[in-house]
């Protein structure tokens, strides 16, 4: 490594190098932080994913210039290299799992396109298309969306497409003939079912549903936690669009209220669902659309004692977000430990905001 002095230009690099790395350190803490009591380190667990892209951009410019200061951001990533795994693995695939396995599909729909302003069933045909491309045991559906309008019934199509028998749907959302929920389907009979106690907003619920496989119960939680509400006007708040600074200041503080507020619900959220999921006394599979990372609380205190389907068999990368912020995991599959997960797919199809989910499960 080179020892001459560090050129303005090299210095300024590394201030820069310096903050990212400790954002990266505080970023580690996140999942351990409830959001009640410092809700801004959940902000640094959001942005992991970009943290560790840009630790990545910093190593390789210290190479190049053959500096010693590559051990800092090096230093950074190895000290959080076990959260790295939550983000991407290397497993095997197992491309024959038991033919008596339990298949499961989870997947947010965003309503299949169907809610926007202009009327378009384009979308929810791609997913009906894939819908029919195989069959499973159970279906685990966020932002369901339901419509009468110009004679389209989704729900019905998906009834006809999955053969499902037995089915949970909550409504959460009326008006004008469209109906907002979520939704379990089963080709096995459901014995129990309820929704876990929380406060709601919009689509936003978590419910359980009890089945029976074969003489095997199986508690299978279908949730879609609090969406951090941003817009469009939020999403380029960083952006000059013609504002005043004080305008800009102004965007800024409503989205900073934004996240404060997702966060904190989410926080009660998921330390009612983890308390539901201790007091049950079936094994538990638990499907859904988080809206948070590995790193964050919410994620912390549901998976407790449970298995993450993708960090036990997934391979790659494990994003579940199709949108404009990269490398996101926000949608999950857990299970208890009397459960082996065989096989787990995040599937890359461009059906909505959201990539759908596939597992594999048979009971020990």
């Amino acid at each position: 490594m080179r020892k001459t002095a560090l050129s303005i230009v090299d210095k300024t690099i590394y201030v820069f190098n310096i903050i990212a790395a400790l954002a990266l350190l505080i970023s580690y803490a996140a999942p351990y932080v409830n959001p009640a009591d410092y809700w801004y380190i959940s902000i640094f667990g959001l942005a992991y994913p970009l943290l560790i892209i840009s630790n990545g951009v910093f190593i390789l410019y210290w190479i190049i210039r053959l500096r010693k200061h590559v051990f800092l951001s090096t230093v950074a990533i190895a000290l959080g290299y076990f959260h790295f795994s939550k983000f991407y693995q290397s497993n095997e695939v197992n491309e024959y799992p038991p033919v008596n396995s339990i298949r499961i599909l989870s997947h947010n729909l965003r309503a299949l396109g169907l809610n926007g302003p202009e009327f378009q069933t384009e979308d929810s045909r791609k997913v009906f298309e894939f819908l029919d491309e195989g069959i499973y045991d159970v279906y685990c559906f966020q932002e369901f969306f339901d419509t009468k309008r110009k004679g389209f019934a989704p729900y019905d199509s998906i009834k006809r497409i999955t053969h499902a028998k037995y089915r949970h749907v909550e409504v959460l959302v009326e008006f004008r003939g469209n109906s907002f929920g979520i939704a379990t389907l089963s080709q096995y009979p459901i014995v129990e079912k309820g929704i876990v106690d929380f406060e709601r907003e919009g689509t936003n619920m978590c419910i359980y549903t009890d089945i029976d496989f074969d003489g095997t119960i199986i508690r299978i939680y279908n949730m879609h936690l609090q969406s951090l509400g941003l817009g469009k006007k939020d999403m380029n708040v960083f952006q000059y669009n013609g504002e005043s600074q004080q305008e800009k200041l102004n965007d800024a503080k409503s989205v900073l209220g934004k996240l404060k507020s997702a966060y904190s619900k989410r926080q009660e959220q998921a330390e009612n669902i983890r308390q539901h999921i201790y007091d049950c006394q079936y094994p538990v599979i638990v499907c859904g659309d988080f809206n948070d990372t590995p790193l964050s609380f919410a994620y912390q205190q549901i998976k407790g004692d449970l298995n993450d389907a993708f960090v036990e068999s997934g391979t790659g990368f494990g994003h579940t977000y199709n949108g404009a912020f990269p490398l996101l995991r926000i949608d999950y599959m857990m299970y208890s430990n009397s459960i082996k997960n065989h096989h787990f797919e995040v599937v890359k199809k461009d059906l909505s905001d959201h990539y759908p989910l596939v597992g594999y499960f048979t009971v020990d």
